[in-house]
């Protein structure tokens, strides 16, 4: 038996309070910088701007998520999806704006952060790192240069079954990527610089070229040093030249056969040097990472380096008691008088794997590999577009806490004891946010 319904042309769909909420506070985030947009461009580029800002929020992909032509249909609807992906090419191809002023908006962004921590009487940490983005497929995009590939190596990993490794390194076309946060003990970071450089083609690039123009700024814009946090990529010479040349303090990774001086012991690598160094304190720490619990001592020493003799700095050797791992040996020019100031370097130095998170998240969460634009300048727009994006889930994170919990239970809920007692990972506030928008952006397709 059929019966008919008649259609109620007066229904009002409901609205999602919490898509009107995530709207309302992207809008807040991007109104700085689109008022200088607004000096530069004709007002329907920006326009275009904040909508492929929520196209990229909306839209979760890791192979396809800054496709031009998928942007495009979150852009002007699945009707209009070409016209879209022409509104998209237009703000990127414009002259009037390059990728400097997102970089400028970050650095103002941080400058005012560093000086709320130091109100706090927080120390204010400067996270750097390196990566790469791979585009193995790739021929013909502008700037391409060799990088070693972290996929590969991680594929050809020895494992059961897996009988000749190859032998040397794995290298595909790409480009280099250098991050900096900007972070606390036991606060969420935020972007200070995302960069992306090659080292061929008229675009070449160094990495210490990026690391002298950012020391440079800081030195500049803050009355007080902040702590660089680094891993072994920059232990070397130009690395505490620098920090030194502009007057900032900094801990550094050290590698094992690297030499140092001690006013006893005289010139020595570091793991020699540190085989005399008596532990000074103990205690049980967490390796969130590992998810392990580790029984870890520390001491340290006051050292120099041989290309800077007469500079005081000091080396922090953490042991771990049942050597599931081998000793970790830091370098700092902040002066250590107590046990407190070597586990607050430790800790800081642990804090450095926010950067790493963010490599990830940019890979996997908001697919920084995916574009196919031909020339530089426009995925460098593009890209800085996407930080735009990841800086905006941190600040959810950092500014409203109480609310993330009730966001993500309404919109990814989970069951299960494992998820009441894990930490949440952003890709799932990334869902939970695609989640929101999207009932919107139906609404609005329907409606249209």
């Amino acid at each position: 038996m059929s019966r008919t319904y008649p259609q109620k042309n007066n229904f009002v769909s409901p609205k999602s309070t919490a898509a009107s909420f995530l709207l309302n506070r992207a809008q807040l985030y991007l109104l700085p910088l689109q008022n200088q947009l607004f000096e530069r461009l004709d007002k329907r580029l920006v326009v275009t701007f904040k909508e492929l800002f929520r196209a990229i929020l909306l839209f979760r992909n890791t192979k396809m998520g800054l496709l031009l032509s998928e942007l495009g249909s979150y852009v002007a609807g699945f009707a209009h999806a070409p016209a879209g992906t022409k509104r998209i090419s237009n703000l990127l191809r414009s002259p009037h704006w390059q990728a400097e002023l997102i970089d400028t908006f970050f650095f103002e962004r941080a400058q005012q952060r560093i000086s709320q921590l130091i109100q706090n009487k927080i120390r204010p940490l400067c996270l750097w790192d390196d990566s790469r983005l791979e585009k193995p497929e790739s021929w013909f995009a502008e700037g391409l240069c060799p990088v070693e590939s972290s996929k590969a190596k991680r594929l050809t990993k020895i494992k059961k079954g897996f009988y000749k490794r190859p032998s040397g390194r794995i290298c595909v076309p790409g480009f280099h990527w250098t991050g900096v946060l900007l972070s606390g003990l036991g606060q969420v970071p935020s972007v200070v610089q995302m960069s992306w450089w090659t080292s061929r083609g008229k675009q070449k690039e160094l990495a210490t070229n990026i690391m002298y123009r950012m020391l440079k700024k800081l030195q500049a814009s803050l009355p007080q040093p902040v702590l660089h946090v680094l891993d072994r990529g920059y232990a070397n010479s130009w690395t505490i030249e620098w920090m030194l040349h502009f007057q900032q303090d900094f801990l550094i990774r050290w590698k094992k056969n690297h030499l140092l001086i001690h006013a006893e012991k005289g010139t020595k690598q570091t793991h020699l040097l540190a085989r005399s160094c008596v532990a000074q304190g103990r205690k049980l720490l967490r390796d969130k990472e590992r998810k392990i619990t580790k029984h870890v001592s520390v001491g340290w020493l006051a050292v120099e380096h041989p290309d800077f003799k007469g500079t005081t700095l000091w080396l922090v050797v953490v042991r771990d008691k049942k050597q599931l791992q081998p000793p970790m040996y830091l370098l700092s020019s902040v002066g250590i008088d107590s046990v407190r100031d070597a586990w607050s370097l430790v800790h800081s130095y642990m804090h450095r794997w926010q950067i790493e998170q963010a490599f990830r998240v940019g890979k996997a969460e908001l697919g920084m590999e995916s574009p196919r634009l031909r020339l530089w300048v426009n995925r460098l727009k593009l890209l800085g577009i996407v930080s735009l994006v990841y800086d905006f889930l941190l600040s959810l994170l950092r500014n409203w806490p109480g609310w993330v919990p009730i966001f993500l239970k309404r919109w990814v809920p989970r069951t299960g004891n494992r998820h009441r007692t894990a930490s949440v990972p952003i890709y799932r506030l990334r869902l939970a946010i695609a989640n929101a928008l999207m009932v919107a952006f139906a609404i609005n397709q329907n409606s249209g």
